[in-house]
């Protein structure tokens, strides 16, 4: 099997899949979060950061930018 075929599990899976307590945890952290049973279904888990912050206006811009980034990952 080449490199390209081969799957590499998602480094989401370690923390969201296992069936052990720690895996509980985790999903029953992001379940208290609002997050539906259905986003832990195998997809990749990602973040978005920014640098939004009341106290520095001049990166306030940021929180809308990462909202519709928020939006688009969902799609």
């Amino acid at each position: 099997m080449s490199q390209k075929n081969s799957k590499k599990p998602l480094r989401s899976a370690h923390s969201y899949g296992k069936l052990d307590r720690d895996g509980f945890i985790h999903r029953s952290w992001m379940k208290a979060q609002g997050y539906p049973e259905d986003v832990f279904d195998g997809r990749p888990v990602i973040g978005i950061c920014n640098t939004w912050s009341e106290l520095t206006p001049c990166n306030s811009h940021l929180r809308e930018i990462a909202e519709f980034v928020k939006r688009g990952v969902w799609e």
